[in-house]
């Protein structure tokens, strides 16, 4: 009788412990899986108020979407010069402006720089990366191929130019919050206008991001 009441003792002692050990497995677990909730819910908070920061920022582009001075490309969130659409501004197969285009192009430049400086005062928290990117017109009968090496290295050495120019007459992106990126499509890329020769330009387009400057 004594040595089964040992091996009761024994029994109850081993099964409290396992109990108070399951205890704190579990509470260790509630408190992760709490802990994870909130996380994922500080997440998707943070989501929603960046979406709506976006969302305020689209409106801001209004302006320069309906000012004078630009058309908007809806489809792929380009901005062209107006006053030079359709131009050929450079010298044939070269990329240096031509004289006339100059202060025509200087202007696009001064406006929007003096809509990013808008931007930037208005959005601290953002960050900006500005595509210069040039485009070519093919020749009516299409004889260049849409990924000529031709096309791509001229169309980025023409919108090297267009930055040179701003360069050269002050006008700068490069600021606190705004990265320039220089680029060329060639006789290639999207929102190509159907009208061959209206694809003789630059386009420019603004990819913001939120709470990550550069």
């Amino acid at each position: 009788m004594a040595g089964s009441k040992k091996k009761n003792d024994f029994f109850w002692v081993s099964f409290s412990d396992l109990m108070t050990t399951m205890f704190f497995v579990m509470l260790v677990l509630f408190v992760l899986t709490v802990g994870y909730l909130k996380l994922e819910q500080a997440k998707t908070v943070a989501k929603v108020e960046e979406l709506q920061k976006i969302v305020q920022l689209e409106e801001q582009f209004k302006p320069l979407q309906k000012g004078g001075d630009f058309h908007y490309l809806e489809k792929c969130k380009k901005f062209i010069a107006k006053d030079l659409m359709g131009e050929e501004i450079f010298e044939p197969d070269k990329t240096n402006i031509l004289p006339e285009f100059r202060s025509m192009t200087i202007n696009v430049g001064k406006k929007l720089e003096e809509f990013l400086s808008k931007l930037e005062k208005e959005n601290p928290d953002f960050s900006y990366l500005l595509v210069i990117e040039g485009n070519m017109a093919n020749t009516y009968d299409k004889r260049f191929n849409k990924n000529s090496e031709y096309g791509f290295k001229t169309s980025y050495e023409r919108a090297l130019a267009v930055y040179n120019l701003w360069l050269e007459n002050n006008i700068s992106f490069r600021k606190s919050n705004i990265e320039v990126l220089i680029s060329g499509s060639g006789f290639n890329g999207l929102c190509r206008e159907p009208i061959e020769k209206n694809n003789k330009r630059f386009s420019i387009q603004i990819i913001p991001k939120v709470s990550n400057k550069i």
